[in-house]
């Protein structure tokens, strides 16, 4: 059995749409505690408690205390917590195919007394229709192993409530408590860094939680999800050329087939930055194998149609930083996996395509993304089934401005996409697109880095 104080931190924490009804049923079921004089008279109410017609302050409070298990439960919560000398129990089975638990609350108010009262609600918690925030999941957003290996020490780091666990195997406890307090309270919410300004990295952070359609990071695609995060480069690059950092970093989908201690993309062996840690099968040798998909923020030109095994091979429309939708290339290999234009079912879009966008400056200006400055990105995937095809549409906005931007919960309409792409996908890759996992992939090359901070970030499946 948990403490009172265990069960403030343990159940109390939600997600954030039910907070702020826990807090108020949480100081609720005090002022009940307090006042049960006046709840003595309160009407009658019905309820699965053993009576029907509720009139002591007892059971009243025993509601109260069922109701606060029901709105501010999670996966990670079951079981007893004492509040003050009551109870409540919480259970859940599941979860469903839509990623729901069927959640028990029982409120247990002077337990193992003659004059125990209990009262015990059901109903179901969980589902598509709950956001998953750095804010209240950020310790489930891990380094795959891989990222952890000589050559990719600085592939990410997760700023979150837990700098213990977190700990990269190249630094020693004290060494990355240390790292994490001078970054944690950077952003309010906890933060991912990538690249974290060393060269020759690959690797990926991956989301491992459970939580309403995933569970332990395989979530239920459904029709699709709409997302949200900000994003800064540290580095301010004002080469013309766009060279003096790099190379970018990508958001990705993948099939939930791919292990998130493993997956992650570059080369067998050093550094390629201009696979991202997306292409190529990455120090473990298994990559992130296809049916996938990613928005790339590339920052480094690779403009030449060489091998993809082979450096500069990405046909980047310019030098200029660009925003691109990559799924993958020719299943004989993945090293082409974000050569643009590249493929068949699905083809990377070709730079000429409204699946790349890229923005020019002056010279001397700083490159569009790497000025030092917050920038904002929002995408959207939608997934339906049309004339027996099954259609993915991937929408992105940088930089969104209008009402609604950062709202996951709704189409955003103020302003037209930067990016969008839409493919029918074969029946095979389809059904391996039932359940994905998602995350942020980097990788920088030789004698280049990058140090990117990414924040506030909200992810919620379509309903």
């Amino acid at each position: 059995m948990h403490s009172a104080r265990d069960a403030l931190r343990n159940i109390f924490p939600s997600s954030r749409d039910a907070t702020a009804v826990g807090s108020s049923l949480l100081y609720a079921i005090i002022a009940l505690t307090t006042l049960s004089a006046i709840a003595a008279a309160a009407a009658t109410l019905v309820s699965t408690t053993s009576q029907t017609s509720i009139t002591s302050a007892d059971a009243l409070r025993a509601r109260y205390l069922a109701l606060s298990g029901l709105n501010l439960w999670n996966p990670d919560t079951t079981g007893s917590f004492t509040l003050g000398n009551d109870i409540i129990l919480l259970a859940q089975s599941g979860p469903d195919a839509a990623g729901g638990y069927a959640v028990t609350s029982t409120g247990v108010v002077r337990p193992g007394t003659a004059g125990e009262t209990r009262s015990t609600l059901t109903a179901t918690r969980g589902g598509s229709g709950v956001t998953i925030t750095f804010e209240d999941d950020i310790d489930h957003f891990k380094t795959p192993v891989v990222g952890k290996t000589g050559n990719s020490a600085g592939t990410g780091h997760v700023y979150g409530s837990d700098a213990d666990t977190n700990a990269p195997a190249t630094l020693t406890v004290s060494e990355w408590t240390s790292l994490w307090t001078q970054n944690v309270s950077r952003y309010a919410g906890g933060w991912v860094r990538l690249g974290c300004g060393e060269s020759q990295t690959t690797g990926a952070v991956w989301y491992t939680g459970t939580k309403g359609a995933c569970t332990a990071g395989s979530c239920a695609l459904g029709t699709g999800f709409r997302a949200y995060f900000r994003f800064a480069f540290s580095d301010y690059d004002d080469d013309a050329q766009s060279k003096a950092h790099g190379d970018g970093f990508t958001f990705t989908i993948a099939t939930a087939a791919n292990d998130p201690a493993t997956a992650a993309g570059g080369a067998a062996s050093g550094g390629c930055g201009e696979y991202l840690g997306y292409a190529g099968p990455g120090p473990s040798g298994k990559g992130i194998a296809p049916p996938k998909m990613a928005v790339e923020i590339d920052t480094y030109p690779n403009r030449g149609h060489a091998s993809p095994e082979n450096a500069n091979s990405r046909r980047d429309g310019s030098n200029a930083n660009h925003v691109a939708v990559v799924y993958w290339g020719d299943t004989a290999t993945s090293y082409d996996d974000n050569v643009h234009g590249l493929g068949s079912v699905p083809q990377n879009p070709l730079v000429t395509s409204t699946g790349y966008a890229e923005k020019t400056v002056a010279r001397g200006q700083p490159q569009w993304l790497e000025d030092g400055e917050d920038h904002g990105l929002r995408l959207e995937l939608q997934r339906v089934e049309s004339h027996g095809e099954n259609v993915y549409t991937l929408k992105v906005w940088v930089d969104p401005a209008g009402t609604g931007k950062d709202d996951v919960s709704a189409d955003y309409a103020a302003e037209t996409p930067l990016v969008v792409s839409s493919v029918a996908l074969a029946s095979a890759d389809n059904a391996g697109l039932a359940a994905v996992r998602f995350g942020f992939t980097e990788a920088t090359s030789a004698g280049i880095n990058q140090d990117v901070a990414i924040h506030d970030f909200a992810l919620r499946f379509r309903e």
